[in-house]
């Protein structure tokens, strides 16, 4: 694929990616839950190439912060990262469980950061119980997140392909 088409393909990625993410601004928490879908994009875009996913993920990144901080912290922190660690992780490594388990790790990270550095409650409310409870409690719900986004974003790139790519370009 040449370097041209790479270029618009992720900026038209990361432009995708920044709707998704700020659509609870724009319009109302109402459709918080179609912030999930602002990781597809990049997830796309990763599948093409691992360092065009994420340069479109900082373009995203960037593109959301003339929006909201808050809306470009949680993109950074959640599904930008889910877009980028899935595809970076299957590029090195072909096992799911591995794949998983990086990306759930890099997940559990960030959101810790958010959590107990920056104090912006990931999940809206104080988690139960001492430190370890909570960070064994972030990294399930981090699995189990990946789990279902790998299958979801896997079945999605494939139909996106179909739409947008040649099977040549891939």
């Amino acid at each position: 694929m040449n370097r041209t088409k790479n270029i618009v393909i992720g900026a038209f990625m990361a432009t995708l990616a920044a709707i998704f993410q700020t659509l609870p601004v724009l319009f109302s928490e109402a459709v918080v839950i179609l912030t999930i879908l602002s990781a597809v994009p990049i997830y796309t875009a990763s599948r093409i190439k691992p360092a065009l996913g994420v340069l479109s993920y900082f373009v995203a990144s960037v593109l959301v912060l003339f929006v909201s901080a808050h809306e470009a912290l949680f993109f950074l922190c959640t599904n930008g990262i889910i877009g980028v660690m899935l595809v970076s992780c299957r590029y090195y490594k072909q096992k799911k469980p591995i794949i998983l388990l990086i990306s759930s790790l890099a997940m559990t990270i960030s959101l810790s950061f958010m959590n107990y550095i920056i104090g912006i409650p990931v999940f809206g409310v104080a988690l139960p119980g001492v430190i370890i409870v909570q960070i064994i409690l972030i990294l399930l719900f981090s699995f189990t997140y990946n789990f279902i986004y790998l299958l979801f974003a896997d079945f999605l790139f494939k139909r996106i392909k179909k739409l947008l790519l040649n099977e040549n370009d891939l």
